[in-house]
């Protein structure tokens, strides 16, 4: 058996009102959300028994709903209690879960989105590591793509979404170049974001992250909110791919992690090629809020 197959084994899904082994959580593939990835997704993480920032997930999801212009068969307290069911059921204490809109299933061969009845799905996995653990330890190495990020006046991307071939093609890039960790510029040659996760910088000791093209990342606003409480100079701004190649100190947020040192940027050691003493004050900081009960939704396990 395979890591991926362990970890679908593992889980614990809903879907059409049933909760399934993740494994056998499918869609029919006349789903729009499979032919035309229409579709949109969060994902939260449980940590120690319980969600982190769930609210603000859903808050999220919700707005990405109303932009899509879906309606799902549950509210929000249904949608809460399903997310929390999937993770109780699952006796997973460390997870990542995923909570899915689709387009659903057209009911005129015309294929007119009107006639679609939206599906909600909800997966809880192991939790992921987006950065391995040994790489949180020494630093990750990103690299620049020459992929082109999709314009977000095509695709959104405040909608969280699964519309990634093109970070698809960059990561086939990053791996000739030895990473699995591809950033993406847009049209006008600034930094946006990876797949899965949004970047800072430290440039004369002030964090910067790109402010438009990328998702508004839950952890990235934490540490947005964070440096606010700590007096750390941050804002949101455009940096240029040779600014970053040069910066004091580099890190990537998501959920599926936390704050994770970059000590290489393309060929070009960031610092001293050590994770920076602000990124590892931040990462502590991060994990010591989900002791914090303002953010942290406890599950009842048996």
């Amino acid at each position: 058996m395979t890591d991926v197959e362990q970890d679908l084994s593992a889980g614990v899904g809903f879907i059409d009102g049933e909760f399934y082994p993740t494994s056998d959580v499918r869609i029919s593939i006349s789903d729009l959300g499979f032919l035309m990835s229409d579709c949109t997704h969060d994902a939260a993480h449980v940590w120690k028994g319980s969600f982190f920032r769930l609210d603000d997930h859903i808050d999220r999801f919700e707005r990405s709903l109303a932009r899509l212009n879906m309606n799902l068969p549950y509210n929000r307290a249904e949608t809460v209690d399903i997310v929390i069911e999937c993770v109780r059921r699952s006796g997973l204490r460390d997870s990542l879960v995923y909570l899915i809109a689709t387009r659903g299933i057209p009911s005129d061969r015309r294929r007119d989105l009107r006639t679609c009845t939206n599906r909600f799905i909800a997966v809880a996995y192991p939790f992921l590591w987006y950065v391995q653990p040994e790489q949180m330890e020494t630093g990750a190495q990103v690299v620049i793509s020459s992929t082109v990020r999709i314009p977000p006046e095509s695709v959104d991307p405040r909608i969280k979404n699964f519309n990634r071939l093109d970070f698809s093609r960059a990561l086939f890039e990053a791996y000739d170049r030895g990473s699995e960790h591809p950033l993406l510029t847009d049209f006008e040659g600034n930094i946006t974001e990876g797949r899965g996760f949004n970047v800072f910088a430290l440039f004369g000791g002030k964090l910067v992250s790109p402010e438009k093209g990328v998702l508004d990342g839950m952890t990235r606003r934490t540490v947005m909110e964070l440096c606010a409480e700590t007096n750390i100079k941050a804002e949101l701004a455009n940096i240029k791919p040779d600014d970053l190649r040069s910066a004091e100190e580099v890190f990537l947020t998501s959920t599926a992690g936390g704050v994770m040192p970059v000590t290489k940027v393309d060929d070009e050691l960031i610092g001293n090629g050590s994770p920076g003493l602000l990124t590892l004050r931040l990462k502590d900081l991060y994990w010591a809020l989900h002791d914090n009960p303002k953010y942290a939704t406890p599950i009842a396990y048996d």
